[in-house]
């Protein structure tokens, strides 16, 4: 199961584990987005569903549970990755409606879906959860303050179920991703700042001089989190700056 799987990292993970043999729950905002995924893989041969949700809302999480269930009848994998970059205001002109709506989705969507699929998991004696978050979460980023505060909860998250689950076969591991080519990073260049105080210059030069890393190495990084290579690792965050894991990965995959 992968939440926000329309596009960016959720879309090419969702590959990743199609080609692995995977098969899929694809969730997010956009019906149209995880629609033409989902087609794209079932013509490659995946068994693919593809079910519109808004990750915040616990009546949407509940009912990808069990579209997955009625599908699939287990759920062995839940990558928590959709995610919104918004507002971008300072703290004293963010509209805190606005505010509050980004901790919803990007702390409580992994909350509420995680709550659903855990006893689940805890049945089957075997479970891989992914935490998607960021370098946000432990290095302030001006004007994000509701996405930086909403990170930094999910790896507190993250942390505090190291030794809950391992007993039941489960683990639950996050990952920074790094500054990947998607559209969130499209979105935070295309910010007006004569219109905010939100400096974007920092994004647009990573841009220029083609910094933005491959939403397809994230998700081979994700597949090895949630493969059998993570095993003895829980409650931890894995970084793509972290070289020796990345050599490792290209290690156990090849």
């Amino acid at each position: 199961m992968i939440t926000g799987a329309g596009r960016g990292i959720g879309a090419a993970t969702a590959a990743r584990l199609a080609a692995a043999g995977a098969r899929l729950v694809l969730a997010a905002r956009s019906e149209d987005e995880i629609g033409a995924v989902g087609e794209m893989l079932r013509k490659q041969g995946a068994s693919v569903i593809a079910v519109q949700a808004d990750v915040s809302d616990a009546a949407s999480a509940e009912e990808v549970m069990e579209a997955a269930l009625e599908e699939f009848d287990r759920v062995d994998i839940l990558v928590n990755n959709a995610g919104i970059i918004w507002p971008l205001e300072e703290v004293a002109d963010v509209d805190p409606e606005e505010w509050l709506y980004n901790i919803l989705v990007n702390l409580g969507g992994p909350l509420l879906f995680t709550r659903n699929i855990l006893p689940l998991m805890l049945d089957q004696g075997y479970g891989r959860i992914v935490n998607v978050s960021s370098h946000g979460a432990i290095t302030p980023i001006a004007g994000a303050s509701a996405y930086c505060a909403a990170k930094a909860g999910l790896d507190m998250v993250t942390r505090a179920s190291r030794w809950k689950w391992r007993a039941g076969g489960i683990t639950v591991n996050g990952f920074y991703p790094g500054m990947v080519d998607t559209a969130m990073q499209e979105d935070i260049r295309s910010v007006d700042t004569s219109e905010s105080r939100f400096d974007t210059s920092y994004y647009h030069d990573a841009h220029a001089r083609g910094e933005l890393l491959p939403a397809s190495l994230s998700a081979d990084l994700v597949y090895w989190l949630v493969g059998p290579w993570s095993r003895s690792h829980n409650g931890e965050i894995f970084r793509v700056e972290d070289e020796a894991w990345r050599e490792r990965v290209r290690s156990d995959l090849a």
